[in-house]
C-alpha cells in the first residue's frame, strides 16, 4: 500500500495547484525507475554485510533518443562534496546524454558502468560514432548500509530502467533506501506544480540536516518533536 503523502493529510505547501501525479512525471516524457537492495548477511569475508540501498534513474525519454538528441540540462551547487558525473559537460555544452541516475556514494563507478553498458545495449552507434557521458549522482548512505561492499551490481541499472514508469515509488525505496534526513529516515520523493500551462517537476534524495532543522510549511517541527536516538 502506497504510503500517505501530506496532501492526503489536508496539508498544501506553497501557491500554485499540483499537477495530476504531483510528481516529476507530470513533465512530459519522464519517468522514474527504481531497484532496492535490502539484505542481512553477515560482515566480510563471511559475507556481504547489510544492505539498505539501491539505484533509482530518472528517465527524460527512450534512451536511444537520448543518445542522438541530447537534452538540455543545468546545475546548482549547494553541497560541494558530493559528486555528480557528466556534471562539467553540462556546464559546458548544457545537455545531458543519459538518463539521471541516483545511488550510494561508493557505487558512483558501478553504475557509471552500468549506464555505459545501458546505452551501448539501447544503440548500435554508442562507441563507435557516439559516445556518453552518462550522469550519475550519490548520497551516503553509510548510516544503515555497510558501503565496504558496493551493495549494488552494474545490471540494477538496466533493471531500474525497465521498472520507469509514470508512478512514482516514494520513501525508502531505490537510491534512497538507506538515507537519513533531519535525523529520521529519509528517502525519495517527487512533486510537481503547473505554472503558466507547464509542469515543473522535482524528484529528491534526500538525505541532510539536523533534528532541530526539520521544518514543515514554516513550522519548527524538528525543534518540537523527540529528538531521534542518536546511534544505529
Amino acid at each position: 500500500m502506497a504510503a500517505e503523502r501530506l496532501r492526503d493529510q489536508g496539508l498544501r505547501i506553497g501557491e500554485f495547484e499540483a499537477g495530476p501525479r504531483n510528481s516529476i512525471t507530470d513533465v512530459e516524457g519522464v519517468t522514474v525507475g527504481h531497484v532496492t537492495v535490502r539484505r542481512d548477511e553477515p560482515d566480510p569475508p563471511g559475507g556481504r554485510g547489510v544492505a539498505r540501498t539501491g539505484v533509482t534513474a530518472i528517465v527524460p525519454g527512450s534512451l536511444d533518443g537520448l543518445v542522438r538528441t541530447p537534452i538540455r540540462a543545468g546545475t546548482a551547487v549547494l553541497n560541494g562534496a558530493g559528486e555528480l558525473t557528466g556534471s562539467i559537460q553540462i556546464a559546458e555544452w548544457g545537455c545531458i546524454e543519459t538518463p539521471v541516475y541516483l545511488t550510494s556514494t561508493m557505487a558512483v563507478g558501478r553504475i557509471y558502468d552500468g549506464a555505459v553498458a545501458a546505452a551501448v545495449a539501447s544503440d548500435p552507434s554508442v562507441g563507435t560514432e557516439n559516445f556518453v557521458i552518462p550522469v550519475v549522482g550519490e548520497c551516503d548512505d553509510g548510516w544503515l548500509n555497510d558501503a565496504r561492499t558496493v551493495q549494488v551490481e552494474a545490471q540494477d541499472v538496466s533493471r531500474a530502467l525497465g521498472k520507469a514508469g509514470k508512478d512514482v515509488e516514494e520513501g525508502a525505496v531505490g537510491a534512497g533506501t538507506g538515507m537519513i534526513c533531519f535525523g529520521w529516515k529519509g528517502g525519495i520523493g517527487t512533486a510537481s506544480r503547473v505554472v503558466g500551462g507547464a509542469a515543473v517537476g522535482v524528484l529528491a534524495l534526500t538525505n541532510f540536516g539536523a533534528p532541530k532543522q526539520l521544518r514543515i510549511d514554516g513550522v519548527p517541527v524538528g525543534r518540537l518533536l523527540e529528538q531521534p536516538p542518536p546511534g544505529r
